[in-house]
């Protein structure tokens, strides 16, 4: 089934190294600028880490053990990380182990696993939105929509919304499953794309990020979340005359910062210090892969980088996909330092 001629053993550590990139440096960038749809990003690269580790080292566990090396990753290099994204990284990981079980159905598989995967990237982020701003929000949107267009009967634009971004993650997880059931044909292919884009990576060593703490930030944080909190049960029992507003906007915004905030002093910190120190002894009880994959990171990000400037000659999303192909290309047929 895999390709005998390839190093698998290689190609697995690559493949992690690979994924983690996409989890922890790709998501630390997009983070940082915003950028909206991260889980499409995301989620696509991480499926398609699973279903070639799943063709090309098609061992039991072999999925599970790298999930397991990307979550440590994750932790050890974006600790600012909620648990809702090692959830997604979980989820990812054992479907694909579960679906992968019998590699007859490998195409049926890679798209069940894309398909599902987004699906559950969306409902997550659905019902994020729902918990932070409950349902006044939707009625709020409603609302306005309903007002901007001049409607005199009260039409739920709500749910066309969710249902539109619910259907993007369908399409999306269909055409990139059909996609990655045919990547491993295509990469037998690649080895005269790689000869054309040949990439020789360095030596270079990667620098883990240092904790900082934001002692004054917290503080402040923590005596806004106390004094909203004191005001929202004041005005919601009644005590006296309510203090805080009581127009719809006002309402969603302060909920919105209270839940917040809530889940970050104790629900949050609560779930990462258990996930972490599960992780941790992950961490010690696998010394020897997880420096593997480390060794190979920096070469990893070198790769990427120089595959988008090799790519330079397309545009948009023809662009993307050369630098991908470019990427592969050098994963699969490239001894990397």
């Amino acid at each position: 089934m895999a390709d005998s001629s390839l190093d698998n053993s290689g190609i697995y550590y690559r493949l992690i190294a690979l994924w983690v990139f996409c989890e922890a440096m790709l998501g630390s960038i997009i983070f940082s600028f915003r950028i909206p749809v991260s889980g499409l990003l995301i989620g696509s690269c991480a499926i398609v880490c699973i279903a070639l580790i799943a063709w090309y080292v098609p061992a039991r566990g072999a999925i599970i053990r790298a999930t397991v090396i990307v979550a440590i990753f994750k932790m050890m290099l974006t600790p600012q990380a909620p648990p809702a994204a090692y959830l997604a990284v979980f989820f990812q990981g054992f479907l694909g182990e579960v679906l992968f079980y019998n590699k007859k159905y490998y195409r049926t598989a890679c798209i069940a696993l894309a398909l599902l995967a987004m699906i559950e990237s969306a409902f997550q982020r659905i019902i994020v939105v729902t918990i932070l701003y409950g349902n006044d929000f939707w009625t709020a949107v409603n609302s306005f929509l309903n007002k901007l267009a001049g409607s005199t009967t009260l039409t739920n634009y709500s749910f066309f919304i969710i249902f539109c971004y619910v259907l993007v993650h369908v399409v999306t997880g269909l055409l990139l499953g059909v996609w990655i059931g045919l990547l491993p044909q295509k990469i037998k292919l690649m080895e005269t794309l790689q000869k054309k884009y040949s990439i020789q990576t360095g030596t270079q060593t990667l620098s883990l990020p240092v904790k900082r703490r934001q002692k004054t930030k917290r503080i402040l944080l923590f005596i806004t979340w106390f004094l909203l909190l004191a005001l929202y049960i004041q005005s919601f029992f009644r005590i006296g005359t309510p203090l805080l507003p009581s127009q719809l906007v006002w309402r969603i915004v302060i909920r919105s910062v209270i839940i917040i905030l809530t889940w970050y002093f104790l629900i949050s910190r609560v779930l990462k210090q258990v996930l972490h120190k599960w992780l941790q002894q992950k961490k010690q009880q696998s010394v020897k892969q997880v420096q593997q994959v480390l060794n190979l990171l920096p070469s990893t990000r070198e790769l990427a980088l120089k595959s988008w400037q090799l790519a330079a000659d397309k545009k948009g999303w023809k662009r993307i996909m050369l630098c991908c192909r470019i990427i592969l290309a050098n994963t699969f047929y490239t001894t990397q330092n």
